[in-house]
């Protein structure tokens, strides 16, 4: 499952979003080499020739202006972000994403009498299109290379963090003059490790709404056994919808508001695709970091990966125990669970990726290799010895950092303390010496923020959490200890700790207001000295934890400030021994990346087809959830059926499609473009055998799973007779 938003922190420790450093720009010479298999992940707006003659070569129909264009026609202008990809398929901002990047929109407006997670919705009309809460749509417009002027802001004689913060002053300035009006969103990223900077300009819609999401047992069949997994059965779509003001403006929901109209929709095709056929992909991946050094992967391999996989498994349980008790638990926390479990499983999976092909290890042969090898040797030890020494101190903290960030997590009233308490230290300040994420720019999504986090909030559940990782802040070693709960809980252990952990949980939950959402909404508008004179226990602790985070914050700057510092040159390096052509990592701009329908074999004597069928999902039914297949699929299923969406190359209706393409979390619900420009299928999961590719990508092996369209449509119409969206799509 490839979702973006992460409940915790990301497998980026070390992304190269905000990058410090520009001395080097060789790599942008080794750019013009293609790479000519499914690797890589090329910007639009700068989508090298020799991958578009590749493309065609292999059955794209488009010319390069097709595939993207500032005058927003081309196919890869009907992709848009919503917290992932989803594409634009009619003229009136309908939107096909995933029902797992949906799942969020679909959980806050449920209950445990009124379960849409379970059984799923369908809006017969427009009217009955319900707000997706907390989701937005941003519609790419064009980049502009601002690389010159960001460099401007720095020089060789800044430290880390002087070099960071100079950056982002820069950045910060170039948006501000970007967004010049309404509803535009403006971001700038790195890329190549900070050779480049790209401004992306976007139309930010802020009201989208549910249409259509089939029921769970159809849209996450097989549930966190078959996530990330080959072969599999699942319907993992969704319709939303896009709306804007009447007079064609983004605007917050309103009955008033009109459906979106976009420059270019994409059709769903019926035929999908066929065993080796050509297909594109566009999307938003997060983060891949294919450029690290072995002591990079080697923070990965020994204490990231370990420690979030035994944190997250704890975090299961204790959510499992209480969801079991309470059905309003189980409903409130569906999505943290959900997100928490995507993650533990990719963990596991990259683990086991990082020991069976031995990442770092053949890393440290490489980087060995380019020394002996190089006339530059002292130059590259030079660079190697730099990253040892970054990341020998990052680990210093790196275990109360990761409990810190944790703490302050997706879903945690924790989280919700310290926005309150940090905006109103930050709204003194000028708004060009905030925090980024305090800016006047970004208010309305904090306040948004605010708003849904009680539809996915229980006090039962916060709280397990919230003790549990306290627990884990308190067996730190000395110097990695946090002051705000040794101060709390002293030198307590054994049954008295347990007995005065109870007693300060019971006092912080029942004197806050925070869990109010009408009371968090009235203390975030007070001044700082307003808001402590409420004394309110979570705003308390919020500011006892204040410090210790911006530290925390302050830590992760110098880090990548430092780490960023050399990214660039060692790209530069690493390309080169690779001898393949240079591409930046993701960083959650759009990309598009190419590949063909084609299966894999895992492991000796085993080889997985490209396609899954209706009568594999009905041999895997049990009856018992995540495998309770509805019985009119099953009847569906169990009938001669030779209907619009058969396959007679299949046999049977097909289900999921495997193809070689590139790509990583954020391109859930990526189309899977054939070569006349139309929608073939859904990305919405890699495979586990795979996982690692975020770090170091193999052709043999690399895969995306994608719901055939053929299925999407099957289910729409046989199954949910939705057949008001089969109107709008043109296939009624």
């Amino acid at each position: 499952m490839l979702g973006t938003s992460l409940p915790f922190p990301s497998l980026s420790r070390g992304s190269l979003t905000l990058t410090l450093c520009f001395t080097s720009v060789a790599v942008l010479l080794t750019f013009c080499l293609p790479a000519m298999g499914a690797e890589g992940m090329w910007p639009p707006h700068d989508l090298p020739d020799e991958v578009v003659r590749d493309m065609q070569a292999m059955g794209l129909e488009l010319e390069k202006e097709e595939i993207w264009n500032e005058h927003g026609t081309g196919v890869a202008n009907a992709v848009v972000s919503v917290g992932a990809t989803g594409t634009f398929v009619s003229a009136d901002g309908l939107i096909l994403t995933n029902h797992h990047v949906a799942y969020g929109a679909v959980q806050r407006i449920s209950t445990s009498e009124t379960n849409y997670i379970e059984r799923g919705y369908l809006a017969d009309t427009r009217d009955g299109e319900v707000p997706a809460y907390g989701y937005r749509a941003y519609i790419l417009l064009g980049s502009e290379d601002v690389t010159e002027r960001v460099h401007s802001a720095v020089d060789g004689s800044m430290s880390p963090l002087e070099r960071y913060n100079a950056i982002e002053r820069m950045t910060k300035e170039i948006v501000a003059e970007a967004e010049s009006e309404d509803g535009i969103y403006c971001e700038v990223n790195a890329f190549y490790g900070g050779a480049e900077y790209i401004l992306d300009t976007y139309i930010r819609l802020r009201d989208v709404r549910v249409v259509y999401i089939p029921a769970r047992a159809i849209g996450e069949y097989g549930g966190d056994i078959d996530n990330w997994m080959w072969p599999r059965h699942t319907a993992d779509f969704t319709f939303l919808r896009a709306y804007v003001g009447p007079d064609g403006k983004p605007a917050d929901y309103s009955e008033e508001n009109v459906p979106y109209r976009p420059t270019r929709y994409l059709r769903i095709s019926e035929e999908g695709l066929e065993e080796g056929e050509f297909g594109m992909i566009v999307g938003f991946p997060g983060r891949t970091a294919r450029y690290l050094t072995s002591y990079g992967l080697a923070e990965y391999e020994d204490f990231l990966l370990p420690q979030q996989i035994r944190l997250y498994e704890e975090m299961i349980r204790l959510l499992e125990i209480e969801s079991a008790a309470d059905g309003e638990v189980a409903v409130r926390v569906a999505s943290r669970m959900k997100g928490i479990n995507n993650w533990l499983k990719k963990n596991r999976g990259l683990l086991e990726g990082f020991k069976r092909f031995d990442l770092t290890g053949n890393q440290r042969a490489l980087e060995t290799a380019m020394i002996e090898e190089s006339s530059e040797a002292v130059r590259i030890q030079g660079l190697l010895e730099s990253h040892r020494e970054l990341y020998e101190k990052d680990a210093e903290y790196a275990m109360k950092d990761l409990i810190m960030s944790l703490m302050l997590g997706r879903g945690s009233l924790l989280s919700q303390a310290v926005t309150v308490y940090k905006w109103s230290i930050e709204k003194e300040k000028p708004d060009m010496d905030r925090d980024p994420d305090y800016m006047e720019r970004e208010v309305i999504n904090l306040k948004r923020k605010l708003r849904i986090f009680q539809m996915g909030y229980h006090r039962a559940g916060d709280r397990v959490l919230l003790e549990m990782l306290i627990r884990e802040a308190l067996e730190l070693p000395e110097g990695q200890r946090l002051r705000v709960f040794d101060e709390i809980f002293g030198n307590r252990i054994g049954a008295e700790l347990d007995a005065f952990m109870g007693v300060f949980l019971d006092e912080l939950y029942a004197k806050t207001n925070l869990d109010d959402p009408d009371e968090r909404m009235r203390m975030f508008d007070l001044s700082h000295e307003g808001l402590m004179e409420e004394e309110d226990y979570f705003i308390a602790l919020a500011a006892k934890f204040y410090e210790e985070n911006e530290e925390r914050i302050e830590r992760e700057k110098v880090f990548k400030g430092g780490l960023n510092a050399l990214a660039p040159e060692w790209i530069d390096l690493m390309a080169a021994k690779r001898h393949v052509a240079a591409y930046s990592d993701a960083n959650g701009t759009m990309r598009i990346n190419y590949g063909a329908v084609k299966g894999y074999s895992p492991r000796d004597a085993v080889h997985y087809d490209g396609f899954t069928t209706l009568a594999g999902m009905a041999e895997k039914c049990t009856g018992v959830h995540p495998f309770d297949c509805p019985e009119r699929l099953l009847e569906l299923a169990r009938s001669d059926y030779r209907g619009r969406y058969y396959s007679a190359e299949l046999g049977d209706v097909p289900v999921n499609v495997l193809t070689t393409h590139d790509s990583t979390n954020g391109n859930s619900g990526s189309p899977l473009i054939n070569g006349k420009g139309e929608i073939a299928g859904c990305l919405f999961d890699g495979n586990y055998e795979a996982l690692t590719a975020d770090f170091s990508f193999r052709e043999d092996i690399t895969r995306s799973i994608h719901v055939d369209t053929r299925y999407i449509l099957f289910v729409t119409e046989e199954v949910d007779r939705a057949d008001n969206v089969l109107r709008e799509l043109g296939l009624k």
